[in-house]
């Protein structure tokens, strides 16, 4: 039979961050810490969840069969939030997600060669 880990081992940490505190000091002992490299700080992670992405830019282009194109631009999309859907009867998975933008350039004709 094995022995349960000490409840106090969970809390017992031998992280240091890059400033030298140990991440068990308090806020009064990290109040008077000197930062000298602000990127040390912080790394860029990659997003987990679909509203955490950064803001971007999207372009919708169209063309028909007799040559004619169009396009229109949305910007500064930055998603809300995302739902999923099954559906058994279609054999469909499908993934939705709200959004806001900063502006929309609308639908333009294309000089097409």
């Amino acid at each position: 039979m094995l022995d349960a880990p000490d409840a106090n081992a969970l809390f017992a940490s031998d992280i240091v961050r890059a400033n030298g505190s140990s991440i068990t000091d308090t806020i009064d002992q990290l109040d008077n810490a000197a930062i000298t490299d602000l990127n040390s700080e912080w790394a860029l992670a990659l997003p987990s969840y679909s509203d955490q992405v950064l803001p971007f830019n999207v372009t919708l282009a169209g063309a028909n069969e007799y040559g004619p194109m169009t396009c229109a631009k949305i910007l500064g999309i930055e998603i809300l939030n995302e739902g999923s859907g099954i559906s058994v009867d279609d054999a469909l998975s499908e993934s939705q997600a709200t959004f806001v933008a900063r502006a929309i350039e609308p639908l333009q004709a294309v000089v097409s060669p």
